[in-house]
């Protein structure tokens, strides 16, 4: 019992840092993969979403990502993994999965303007381009 009470510490602790961190890119860099990048990601526009929902504007949270409506019922999933039959936690992993994909492909090719693809606005990218204009003799 004492072991089960430390795990379900740990996934509390794990999904608090996670909502820390989430909170620090929000103030700073926005998405880390549209920033690294330039390409969004299937989450992309979630933590907005979930700051929309805290200040009960549930239609700006939909207008970030549809998703975050699902959210709370992933995190009790996954906090009760252990307490949950497995083939539940199965089926309900894979259909989140899948409603992340779907939704992902869904706003990149409805011309979203929160889901786009533009990896020369990357800082990889930017800095691949600096190198190599760097390397070729210009500066």
């Amino acid at each position: 019992m004492k072991d089960l009470i430390l795990k379900d510490k740990r996934k509390i602790f794990i999904f608090a840092a996670i909502s820390i961190i989430l909170g620090i890119f929000y103030y700073t860099v926005k998405c880390p993969f549209r920033f690294f990048l330039g390409i969004c990601c299937p989450g992309c526009g979630m933590t907005r979403a979930v700051f929309s929902l805290l200040t009960l504007d549930f239609a700006k949270a939909y207008y970030f990502h549809p998703m975050v409506f699902i959210m709370p019922f992933a995190g009790i999933v996954f906090l009760f993994q252990k307490k949950l039959p497995k083939k539940t936690v199965e089926i309900s992993g894979a259909l989140f999965i899948i409603l992340m994909a779907v939704t992902y492909f869904y706003r990149l090719f409805t011309n979203s303007d929160i889901v786009y693809i533009a990896p020369e606005t990357g800082v990889i990218y930017i800095l691949l381009s600096k190198l190599l204009n760097f390397l070729s003799g210009g500066f």
